[in-house]
């Protein structure tokens, strides 16, 4: 896991995002969409690119903004430069961070008044366990909330009056239950039963010359009493059927998810920046949350060895997210087939409200590389090929919609 393994948004976290899904539920407040901006090692880039933030905001004409950080210490200058950006833009803000005793601000300025601290630890320090002190939609409730305060203080009041929408976008979701996950001879969906190739992972270990091994294991649920090595990541299973990521049909299996471990051949290295969460897998992943799985789930456990020093690079960890998104191409092709499974059906909308207050989340992501670094807008919902890393575009902010954070638009590379 990157910086803080208990406080990190994996991909699953950012596809079930606890912000975005509690805002475009708001009637009285107009979602007008997500601003993600990478961490930066640099100073000067760290002014840089919140300044840019504040600009997309204003371009945005948001009435506030909310801005959230999975990271802490040295990320903090950038959580704070953003922050103060939009207050000399008169856009008020409320901030949503890791602070406890370990994460305490290390800088901070007049417009820095409002935040919450997501420490669910009763020590206040950081620990390597996937998931613990995640931000969660208790935390993204106490953030709206206060944000509608700080909106009535600077004459903004939220009114609900009566309004139009008009509807931005639509993007419709299939979701399909998996009741169990085998290994058989093919990849197939069928009555609820997922099978899995038995020999997946001999497909795809030569293809990276970075990876000396891959292992694919299904674990059942709760049955999780069993070492993993350090998580790289959570991912959902799903895939578009139509249009492009925020918009037509995309299809989700629910009742499974992907989790991806490594470590080095030679050295045992575990794949880390700060704390690394190898360890038996019911203590060190808390279940349930919005970035992990649920215990009742079954779980993908893919495995990569890498090479001696190659769990230290960039590349190294890109080729791992790149064998655990071959992996579930076979899956999702697959997907695409199912005629024999009944399916929930969920409509989400990009919504423009005359006369509301405007709202924008600004999230500010990993983007140092190695296991600290971001990716936008893969093929598939959740996926990384395809994507670009937030490092390689020199941290610049992208603007995304509700329904592309939805629809997995955002990749993690723990």
């Amino acid at each position: 896991m990157g910086l803080g393994p208990s406080i990190k948004m994996t991909t699953l976290h950012h596809f079930n995002c606890p912000i975005t899904r509690l805002l475009r539920n708001e009637e009285n407040l107009e979602f007008v969409g997500i601003i993600v901006d990478g961490v930066s090692e640099v100073y000067d880039d760290k002014v840089y690119t919140a300044k840019r933030t504040a600009d997309l905001a204003q371009a945005m004409r948001a009435d506030a903004a909310i801005v959230s950080i999975d990271g802490w210490g040295n990320h903090h200058v950038d959580f704070v430069n953003v922050i103060e950006e939009l207050g000399i833009k008169n856009i008020p803000s409320v901030g949503l961070s890791f602070i406890g005793l370990q994460g305490r601000l290390v800088c901070t300025n007049k417009y820095v008044d409002c935040l919450v601290d997501f420490n669910k630890g009763e020590s206040g320090y950081e620990n390597c366990i996937v998931g613990d002190n995640n931000l969660t939609e208790y935390d993204a409730m106490k953030a709206i909330a206060l944000l509608k305060l700080k909106l009535k203080r600077s004459g903004k009041e939220v009114d609900s009056k009566e309004f139009e929408k008009k509807i931005l976008k639509r993007l419709l979701f299939k979701e399909y239950d998996i009741k169990k996950v085998e290994f058989g001879d093919e990849t197939k969906i069928s009555r609820s039963l997922l099978t899995i190739d038995k020999d997946i992972a001999d497909k795809f270990k030569d293809m990276e010359e970075r990876i000396e091994n891959i292992k694919v294991n299904i674990i059942k649920p709760f049955e999780h009493n069993i070492f993993v090595n350090s998580n790289l990541d959570f991912m959902p299973i799903a895939c578009k059927v139509r249009g492009e990521l925020g918009e037509g049909i995309s299809s989700l299996l629910s009742g499974v998810s992907l989790m991806l471990t490594g470590v080095e051949k030679v050295s045992g290295y575990q794949p880390s920046n700060i704390g690394s969460s190898e360890g038996m897998l019911d203590k060190i992943v808390k279940f349930g949350q919005d970035g992990t799985p649920e215990a009742s789930d079954y779980i993908i456990h893919v495995d990569i060895e890498f090479r001696e020093g190659e769990g230290r690079t960039a590349e190294g960890i890109m080729a791992a997210h790149k064998i655990a998104d071959m992996i579930l191409s076979d899956i999702r092709n697959e997907i695409k087939k199912i005629d024999d499974i009944p399916y929930r059906k969920e409509e989400f909308y990009d919504l423009a409200k005359e006369n509301k207050r405007k709202v924008v989340l600004i999230k500010i992501v990993s983007g140092l590389g190695n296991m600290y670094d971001t990716s936008m807008f893969p093929y598939e919902p959740g996926g990384f090929i395809g994507s670009r890393q937030m490092m390689n575009s020199s941290n610049l902010p992208y603007v995304i919609s509700p329904n592309q954070c939805k629809d997995g638009a955002i990749h993690s590379l723990l």
